[in-house]
């Protein structure tokens, strides 16, 4: 005896159907049927909340890129952008507070007591560039380009340009990660970093995969 195969539509309300009732958990992919299953992200459960939902928000974006799913990138672009813009607001207090003195050194640790180089080099930084620690003028150069690249966030909500995001993504995570969690490297390496990111100099994490990175900045949460 043959048997008759619900169609997509079918399955659908079949499995809508039994999680009203308690008979079956509704998963996220249930409700598109033409979604690849979603690899789940792990070792990210003690990372502050909004770096988490950011790295979270990002892999939903380039796996619905990589699946030819467009309009599902469209859409998660904003939440993208949003938890960017938290993580440079938090960037630039940071910054604020641990600014340099009229004279003297910043709030904060000084590079001298600490080990910037494994930072630095996560950072496409130049071991030569932390003979001298920023001054108030760079730290004042470092937030006027945190306004701006808030301002490129704007924008690219409405130009859904995801290559430039994916470009903002992999400095902006990268540098959070290592201020988060260290923050004592914040009044040294952010304006060196950003500096850099001004000047658009290369940087080889653009070109790597998503899973290339997050090993990248893993590694930079450990230390």
């Amino acid at each position: 005896m043959s048997s008759i195969v619900p169609g997509p539509q079918k399955k659908l309300e079949q499995e809508i159907d039994a999680a009203r009732s308690g008979a079956k958990p509704l998963q996220a992919g249930d409700l598109n049927a033409s979604a690849p299953p979603q690899e789940e992200l792990t070792g990210l459960d003690d990372w502050p909340d909004t770096l988490r939902a950011t790295v979270e928000a990002e892999h939903d974006r380039v796996t619905a890129l990589a699946t030819n799913r467009r309009r599902t990138a469209d859409g998660v672009l904003p939440q993208v952008v949003q938890r960017l813009d938290e993580l440079l607001d938090q960037l630039a207090n940071r910054l604020q507070a641990d600014k340099p003195r009229r004279f003297g050194k910043s709030a904060a640790t000084s590079s001298d007591d600490a080990d910037l180089e494994p930072f630095a080099a996560l950072l496409g930084i130049p071991a030569d560039d932390l003979t001298q620690a920023p001054g108030r003028g760079e730290h004042r150069a470092a937030l006027r380009t945190i306004k701006q690249l808030r301002s490129q966030l704007k924008e690219l909500e409405s130009t859904k340009d995801h290559s430039k995001l994916t470009r903002l993504v992999t400095f902006v995570v990268r540098l959070a990660v290592v201020t988060t969690n260290s923050p004592e490297t914040t009044a040294t390496l952010a304006p060196l970093a950003l500096d850099r990111y001004a000047q658009a100099l290369p940087d080889p994490q653009w070109d790597r995969t998503f899973d290339q990175k997050l090993a990248t900045w893993k590694e930079a949460a450990a230390h």
